[in-house]
């Protein structure tokens, strides 16, 4: 039985977090502090010191926490899921996101089975053509996300779907899981994005343009010039060295906003 219409997941694998850690995690509280809060972390891991009694803790084998292929793995688990199926959504929020206005409910009301920031691409001009034609395969393959929807490091999912689809597609999500590890389609959220919705034609995500206004992750430049220079609901890897100047001043005058309301 759902007890909860969405429950806020934060995944956390130390208790020394950086200065931009803190912020992303104090601005979860402040902004979506009266949902279902918890923390996802190693077994072996007292998270005592960084819960303000808000948020409840999930522990999972450390394995998962120990490498970015056991992390894919954990969200691509069945056994994931069925911890949260008292929810009928989780939001993974990862604490390089960043969270601007309290619109949890309204996409959750939209009722898609997954919801990430779209993977932007530069406008497709000539010149860009042209060189593509010497991209390298990889390169080429992982074009095919471009403009698909999306990041998982903010991302909204049904959490019942979640769970039948990596029950039902185990042994496909296992397969992949032995590929290179360079190889972005064990990606778990290029997996919901792209590879759930070939097998299950009625799982809905909302197209790129609508989900820009859930969230921004690559070229917030771009993106925040298609979604009308609007913020959204929030984004993700703000600290990667390509964005990190674009966000600074943002994200500095949000914080500081909300603190000053408090």
């Amino acid at each position: 039985m759902q007890k909860y219409l969405v429950t806020v997941v934060i995944p956390i694998y130390k208790i020394k977090l950086s200065k931009t850690e803190q912020m992303s995690l104090n601005q979860c509280l402040k902004i979506l502090g009266n949902y279902n809060l918890v923390f996802v972390h190693p077994e072996d891991l007292d998270v005592s010191s960084v819960n303000n009694h808000k948020i409840s803790s999930e522990k999972f084998p450390k394995e998962y926490f120990t490498s970015v292929f056991g992390y894919n793995s954990l969200l691509l688990s069945e056994k994931f899921y069925e911890r949260f199926l008292h929810s009928k959504f989780i939001l993974i929020y990862q604490l390089d996101a960043f969270v601007f206005k309290d619109e949890l409910k309204f996409w959750c009301n939209k009722n898609y089975d997954y919801i990430g920031a779209p993977w932007i691409a530069s406008p497709n001009t000539i010149w860009k053509k042209i060189i593509s034609i010497f991209n390298s395969k990889q390169k080429k393959e992982r074009s095919k996300i471009f403009f698909k929807v999306g990041n998982g490091g903010l991302s909204l999912r049904n959490t019942q779907k979640s769970f039948e689809i990596s029950k039902k597609l185990k042994t496909e999500i296992t397969e992949n899981l032995k590929r290179n590890k360079d190889d972005f389609y064990i990606m778990e959220d290029v997996f919901w994005s792209i590879t759930a919705p070939k097998y299950f034609p009625d799982f809905t995500i909302p197209n790129y343009k609508e989900a820009l206004n859930f969230a921004i992750d690559r070229k917030p430049h771009l993106a925040l010039k298609l979604n009308n220079n609007k913020l959204p609901f929030g984004c993700h890897g703000f600290e990667k060295p390509k964005v990190k100047e674009f966000w600074k001043p943002i994200l500095k005058e949000h914080y500081l906003m909300k603190n000053h309301e408090e």
